[in-house]
Parts: structure tokens; sequence; C-alpha cells
């Protein structure tokens, strides 16, 4: 007798909700994490019927939730433009730190100069610690394409580094 719907789709939330969860929880705000986990679910009932084999599972939810965060993250700058548009929040200069603190911003700053679809394969690499395989069926893609993707991303993020590194002394900030 074959598995009922909604038997799959409960042992598949189990097994899969809390790393989803995670995924997101890397990539969004502490409030909209519960929110966004949601909608990769609902999609995902949605879609009960084209889901992957079990071991591409995850891979695919994980394909889903980019989809919902650029839906996202997409909401999030229309927000920030009307703020902006009404006033707009000044910048606060940034406070005192240690080196290690330093070395963070400075990573940030060169993540942040790469392309989003740079920043999403670094992601998929170092916070979900996926095979290219893995990252090949996230970003829907060949294994060699993926694996490529990823090499292009590091050595990019590689020269951003140096470049950040060079800026602030430059600018005189030590």
């Amino acid at each position: 007798m074959a598995e009922k719907p909604h038997d799959a789709f409960d042992r598949l939330y189990r097994r899969h909700h809390d790393a989803v969860r995670r995924f997101l929880g890397r990539r969004l705000t502490a409030a909209d994490v519960d929110d966004a986990t949601a909608e990769v679910f609902v999609v995902t009932w949605r879609r009960l019927a084209e889901l992957p084999a079990d071991d591409r599972v995850l891979p695919w939810l994980y394909g889903v939730a980019r989809l919902v965060l650029a839906n996202e993250f997409r909401r999030a700058r229309r927000a920030d433009r009307l703020v902006l548009r009404i006033g707009g929040l000044a910048d606060e200069p940034p406070g005192d730190g240690s080196n290690a603190v330093v070395d963070r911003l400075v990573l940030a700053a060169a993540f942040d100069t790469l392309p989003e679809r740079d920043q999403e394969v670094l992601r998929l690499v170092a916070w979900e610690q996926l095979t290219a395989a893995e990252i090949a069926v996230v970003l829907d893609c060949g294994r060699t394409t993926a694996a490529m993707r990823v090499s292009r991303a590091g050595r990019r993020l590689l020269r951003a580094l140096a470049q950040a590194e060079v800026a602030p002394v430059r600018q005189g900030v030590h």
C-alpha cells in the first residue's frame, strides 16, 4: 500500500525541518525565520508529487528556501527604500573593537562586494557544508558547474579581501 501524502509530508517535515530552519536562520533575522520556514514547507506540500529521491530532498528544500529568501530580500529592499524615502536613518559610526571584530568586518565587507550568486554559493559551502553534488541540486545545475562556481566565488572573495584590507589604510583608518 502506497504511503499517503499526509504521512509522506509529515515524515519529510520531521526529518528536515531543523536543517531548513538553520539554513534560513543564518540568512534572516530571528523574527523572520519561522515565517520563512513555514513558507518553504507550504511550497513543499504543494509540490509533494514533484519531490526528488530521498537523498536529494534536502538540497531540493534548500533550493526552495533560496527562492523564499529571494522574495524576502526583495521585500526588505522595498521596505528599506521606503524608509530612506521617508527620511532615512543616519549611519552610526563604528565602535572600537578587537582585531577579531575588525577581521570579521573586513571579511563581511569583502563578502558584501561579491555578487549575490557568489555569496550564496559560498554560504552553501561554509554554512550548510554541502558537497559540489549537493550544491548542484540546490542551484539546479551540473556538479562540475557547481564546483566551478564554488572555485570562482572563492577566488573572487580572496581578491575582494585583498582589496578590503588595503582600503582602510588608504583612508587613514587604523
